[in-house]
């Protein structure tokens, strides 16, 4: 059940963003705004690894019709999952810094990829064909705002920089339960 009454973003958060984009502005070496992500992967058996990032451990597998274990969630899963959680958190931090009040925010991601791929058959590329991004936010400010704040999220999403420049990205905007256009 939705809290219709309860700001997702926290008070706090605009500041901290703020004061880091100030950071990142007035930094005259550019080598020193980069960022690097790093995950060390290991096979346990068969198509079942782990992933060391930043001390959490993921465990992927592939399902039992594949001839994994269905220990944890597919590549792909994790691929598509990534690009929901990183949208999630570029939009809670402009909506943070434009003062977007977020009662609830849930995305849901569809990728579209063909297996034959995986095989080389047909010479059939195992690459996302689409990737659709549903939104869907509840807040009481308007709807003109959330568009933007949508947009800039779109812009400054690493995921969505990267995936937009290699697959097609179906883009949709649900604000209090009606279809927004971006």
């Amino acid at each position: 059940m939705v809290n219709l009454n309860m700001n997702l973003i926290s008070p706090d958060l605009r500041k901290r963003f703020e004061d880091m984009r100030h950071q990142l502005s007035s930094m005259t070496m550019k080598v020193h705004t980069l960022s690097t992500n790093k995950a060390e992967v290991r096979l346990i058996k068969d198509q079942c690894s782990e992933a060391n990032v930043r001390g959490f451990t993921l465990v992927q597998d592939e399902p039992e019709s594949v001839g994994g274990t269905g220990n944890g969630p597919m590549p792909t899963d994790y691929f598509i999952a990534s690009i929901g959680f990183c949208e999630s958190v570029i939009l809670a931090r402009n909506a943070s810094v434009a003062n977007l009040t977020i009662d609830s925010l849930e995305t849901t991601l569809i990728g579209t990829w063909d297996r034959r791929g995986l095989f080389d058959i047909e010479a059939v590329t195992p690459n996302f064909k689409t990737i659709a991004v549903e939104t869907k936010i509840t807040t009481k400010d308007p709807v003109q705002k959330v568009v933007e704040v949508a947009n800039q999220t779109h812009r400054r999403c690493p995921f969505h920089s990267t995936q937009s420049r290699a697959t097609e990205m179906i883009f949709r905007l649900n604000v209090n339960g009606q279809n927004v256009p971006l």
